[in-house]
């Protein structure tokens, strides 16, 4: 086989492996409570033929106006469970990460990276982003986000016409999860990084660093056309223009109310775990950081902004770590092959090869170890994370009686029982803030636990909480009835008169 048959084969041995590592790195068991709120509600359209419109979910709060503006993603998980089960559903979940960065595989070759560079890079990025890899609909809002840069940067290239494709792809999204807001920013922000290109200032002398598009108006016409009609498709959704606010909104309506205990993978990277648990994002961030001098000498303002800015959000919440991973990754695979290019080209294939492996199942290994026990690699649902126990002795014992749950197993309670619950993880979007406020303030205080007992009239109690559980083992109107491994369970006495 000749030389360049061999590295041929070695770039498709990468790029194989790498995809099926993303695969293997993506079968996580289910985790996140909003898993069960979106089967719940899923269940509940199929079952009724409409849209929910208020918080059908909960006792307490069933008035509630509730907007769904994952309706999409719920049907279709509820769907896909029907027919091949929660573990089914884990496989094609793993199926669409492993399409997302194919996306930005494509992308940093379609930028020139090396593919034995590009696929370690890239794997590196799947470490950063594992956390998000939930059966949510964040992970279909992840494939959307890969394959909008994917088409913009062909765009780049001189490509125009697969601009087209984003205007279906923005309705989908915008069905699908309110995030949609940033498939419309990455190409307003193209377009405008884009077009101050244009500026004598920022115009290079070299041509072989110029942009395909060179100065064609109708190219620049043709992205701002379409960067433009994203805005009004992202509001052909049942709940309109609210879908544009929301991202802003939501955390900070729950923040400004003291409910930061509430906010779900919204936390700001701790310093402390970048060389922990985010190692794999440190690393990403190195690559992408030194990535900026090769785009500050090109002029790249589309690639500087996209990589200050994705980073910037990563390290104001944890929630964006996935967005800076398939931004930063290819503008990274293209800085590191040009540093080492010369130097590869002197090792002989044999060696390329395993270094290529090895190095993908080092990066594998990495990302695998500091996952700790908030990721859980496999099939099912994770262990001691949900009330399975409890709820089956409460169903048992006390089948009737207002229940009330924590808020992380809510959607678990519905899913399970189809029982009406206290409260369930999606908070503000479903339940009036000061509601919210009475719920925290219990944890520590007998009145308030007591206020809300009376108001609900609440006769069984599943606490996780420890401050909460210690509360109500004080209150002589209730008492412990099952000490499960996730909650303890307790009752309402009956009054004496």
């Amino acid at each position: 086989m000749s030389i360049s048959n061999q590295n041929s084969a070695i770039s498709n041995l990468s790029v194989g492996v790498v995809l099926a590592l993303s695969f293997t790195l993506a079968i996580t068991k289910v985790s996140s409570p909003d898993t069960w709120v979106h089967l719940s509600l899923g269940r509940w359209m199929a079952e009724h033929g409409r849209l929910p419109r208020t918080n059908l979910l909960s006792f307490t709060q069933p008035d509630q106006p509730t907007p769904d503006h994952q309706w999409l993603f719920q049907a279709g998980l509820y769907g896909l469970w029907r027919v091949v089960g929660i573990e089914g559903a884990t496989l094609v979940k793993a199926g669409i990460v492993a399409g997302a960065f194919a996306f930005v595989l494509a992308t940093a070759l379609r930028k020139g990276a090396d593919p034995v560079v590009a696929a370690v890079v890239v794997l590196v990025a799947v470490g950063a982003a594992r956390f998000r890899f939930t059966l949510r609909p964040q992970v279909l809002a992840l494939l959307l986000s890969s394959a909008y840069l994917w088409t913009l940067e062909r765009w780049r290239s001189g490509r125009s016409r697969g601009l087209l494709f984003l205007l279906p792809l923005q309705v989908l999204w915008a069905n699908i999860h309110a995030s949609a807001i940033i498939g419309c920013g990455l190409a307003v922000a193209y377009a405008a990084a884009e077009t101050l290109k244009l500026h004598p200032r920022f115009q290079i002398p070299d041509s072989r660093l110029k942009s395909a598009i060179g100065n064609r108006q109708s190219a620049f016409l043709w992205l701002w056309a379409i960067a433009l009609a994203l805005v009004p498709l992202t509001m052909l959704n049942p709940h309109g223009a609210s879908i544009l606010s929301l991202p802003f909104t939501h955390a900070a309506k729950q923040v400004s109310w003291g409910l930061k205990e509430l906010l779900q993978d919204r936390a700001s990277v701790k310093w402390a775990e970048l060389g922990g648990r985010h190692i794999c994002f440190t690393i990403l961030a190195v690559f992408g950081l030194a990535s900026l001098v090769g785009s500050f000498l090109r002029r790249d303002v589309t690639e500087v902004g996209l990589l200050l800015g994705t980073l910037a959000a990563a390290l104001y919440s944890e929630r964006f770590i996935d967005l800076f991973a398939v931004a930063s990754a290819p503008i990274g695979a293209r800085s590191l092959s040009g540093m080492i290019r010369k130097r590869m080209a002197l090792v002989a294939p044999e060696r390329l090869a395993a270094f290529a492996i090895a190095a993908q199942l080092g990066v594998l290994a990495l990302a695998m170890a500091s996952s700790g026990a908030r990721t859980r690699f496999g099939l099912g649902v994770a262990e001691r994370l949900f009330p399975e126990e409890e709820i089956a002795f409460v169903q048992a014992k006390y089948p009737t009686g207002n229940l009330f749950n924590e808020f992380e197993h809510g959607g678990y309670i519905c899913w399970r029982t189809r029982r009406p619950v206290f409260l369930d993880s999606r908070g503000e979007l479903a339940y009036d803030m000061a509601y919210l406020r009475a719920y925290v303030e219990a944890w520590d205080s007998r009145q308030r636990w007591r206020e809300l007992v009376e108001r609900y009239d609440l006769r069984v109690a599943l606490i996780a909480r420890s401050k909460l559980r210690a509360v109500i083992a004080s209150d002589d109107q209730w008492e412990q009835v099952f000490p499960g491994p996730v909650c303890t369970v307790f009752v309402r006495r009956p009054a004496s008169h």
